[in-house]
């Protein structure tokens, strides 16, 4: 009996390669993800880090903040951090902020080479003004993407965002138009 399972599982996994490998074989894990089209990008256009500068000094100053980020800025800001991550897999990062969804698209490097990964995820602010995320998509190479990489990926995101929380409470969190903005006060 065991030796029937040991061998069923050799067939699923020698199945599994050959499929992998066919994928890989006819492209489909390396095919180009379909992106939005950039918006144009405002023309009185600050660096990422200038505005969150100028926001977390405002909330300090006020005790209140609204943060406008256009998706040009949030794009530049992930390249920004990826490029002081010479190792980090990932790279080519394009942020699309599109009817109350935040879009990430980019390269991350794999076993297989280079393949192409869009996450998905829906902010939501709860009565007490916190923010959580929702994944509606993950896949990497044009198949989901695994629970443990995408934990890797939104993990340190989560984290900062309840690390904020303890301090401060959005009031409003709307996403459209290639705009993310955020109304916030100190608790």
């Amino acid at each position: 009996m065991r030796t029937r399972y040991r061998t069923q599982a050799w067939r699923l996994g020698g199945l599994g390669l050959m499929l992998g490998l066919a994928l890989l074989g006819c492209g489909w894990l390396s095919r180009t993800l379909p992106t939005p089209e950039p918006l144009p990008t405002p023309t009185a256009w600050i660096a990422p880090r200038e505005a969150l500068r100028q926001a977390a000094e405002q909330l300090q100053a006020t005790g209140s903040v609204t943060l406008r980020l256009h998706e040009s800025q949030a794009t530049a800001y992930v390249q920004d951090l990826l490029a002081q991550q010479p190792d980090a897999p990932v790279r080519e990062v394009a942020v699309y902020f599109r009817e109350g969804h935040i879009m990430l698209y980019g390269t991350v490097d794999s076993p297989l080479g280079p393949l192409p990964a869009e996450i998905v995820v829906t902010p939501t602010v709860d009565a007490e003004g916190r923010v959580s995320l929702t994944v509606d998509s993950a896949t990497l190479g044009g198949l989901t993407m695994p629970q443990d990489m995408l934990h890797d990926y939104l993990g340190q995101l989560e984290s900062g965002l309840d690390a904020w929380a303890g301090q401060y409470a959005v009031d409003e969190l709307t996403v459209a138009d290639g705009w993310l903005v955020a109304r916030a006060h100190r608790r």
